[in-house]
């Protein structure tokens, strides 16, 4: 098992963030690794609510958990998606900005010698893909790692 925190604080309401951030289908806007996300569920952005993620090696369905409007979300994948993953996000008002933190619990199925690797990776991927969000949502805009381009 894989577990690793980020934070980062972001130039815009808790509100602006939370509500870009617990729209699953903005995810490929700042994260490169993913491709696309749709609902798969009649409750979009709600508790419960169902997602296909479609990854640059594989894909997942994940479900919202939990979900406290401005304070948490918590996304994890529906078996047999793999790798099993549990994921919350916090915000936190900081004087008109918001800290975001980001706990990871990953269970990548690679034995014990390859977890190491497969944590640093994840861990650093992670931070990139949290500043690209800072990036877009103070600017604007952003290009990612793998040169796709998102605009506000």
């Amino acid at each position: 098992m894989i577990e690793f925190e980020n934070s980062i604080t972001i130039d815009r309401s808790v509100r602006d963030v939370f509500d870009f951030a617990a729209d699953l289908t903005n995810v490929p806007k700042w994260n490169y690794y993913v491709r696309s996300v749709v609902s798969t569920s009649d409750r979009p952005g709600t508790e419960g609510a169902t997602y296909h993620q479609v990854r640059r090696k594989d894909e997942q369905d994940l479900r919202i958990v939990r979900l406290e409007p401005n304070r948490s979300l918590v996304v994890e994948t529906i078996p047999p998606s793999r790798p099993e993953l549990h994921r919350e996000m916090t915000f936190a008002d900081e004087g008109g900005s918001t800290r975001i933190t980001d706990r990871w619990e990953l269970e990548p199925g690679v034995s014990r010698l390859l977890e190491g690797l497969a944590a640093n990776r994840a861990r650093r991927g992670v931070r990139e893909n949290l500043g690209k969000l800072k990036v877009l949502l103070e600017t604007g805009r952003v290009t990612l790692q793998d040169g796709r381009t998102f605009t506000l």
